[in-house]
């Protein structure tokens, strides 16, 4: 879907707080697999946290891949299915909090609407369409998302809870997102997949 240089300058731009869908079997933190595979990238999917919890190293895309504990359910849900390859990222950058309800307080009028301005801009530059759907995590991102984000944006979205949602398993959190989907994969033969590694 992206020529080598419109990689290259969506690595430049966004590659410190966004990713892909694509994580190395062996050690999700390898975001390397990214490059190499950036001919399986896509904006069919794009998978919308509210913001990051600490600071992300500076090596490209390494958001969504392994800072968390968590990470491992996306890995799980997306690494072998019709989600491989889609764009992550999400809709506040470089606002640091943990809890997710807190994130209040760090908002004004000015950064919300550079905010909105630099998601239409990401959006425009990973050639979204009509089609692509937006999987938003968790309740607070959905609810800033619909507040200033979804004006203009006509495509379908899928609301599921986030992925650090303690009152969850790793299995019925990934099989019920597919539900959600419309995919039945197998969390089992997944899982195996990881173990062989």
């Amino acid at each position: 879907m992206y020529t080598p240089d419109e990689y290259k300058k969506l690595t430049r731009k966004y590659g410190h707080f966004a990713s892909w869908a694509i994580w190395d079997y062996k050690d999700e933190g390898n975001t390397s697999i990214i490059t190499q595979k950036f001919n399986e990238l896509h904006s069919k999917f794009v998978l919308l946290g509210l913001n990051i919890s600490g600071p992300l190293p500076r090596e490209p895309w390494l958001n969504f891949h392994g800072g968390s504990i968590h990470d491992r359910k996306l890995k799980f849900a997306c690494n072998d299915t019709l989600l491989r390859g889609a764009y992550m990222t999400d809709i506040f950058k470089g606002i640091e909090e943990v809890q997710a309800a807190m994130l209040s307080r760090s908002l004004t009028e000015d950064i919300i609407r550079s905010n909105v301005n630099q998601f239409n801009e990401e959006m425009r530059d990973i050639k979204i369409g009509e089609d692509s759907k937006f999987i938003i995590f968790g309740s607070h991102a959905a609810k800033y998302f619909n507040r200033y984000f979804r004006y203009g944006y006509k495509n379908e979205i899928v609301y599921y809870c986030h992925y650090s949602y303690y009152g969850i398993s790793d299995r019925k959190w990934v099989e019920e997102l597919w539900n959600k989907l419309g995919t039945h994969d197998n969390f089992d033969n997944m899982i195996n997949k990881y173990r062989r590694s």
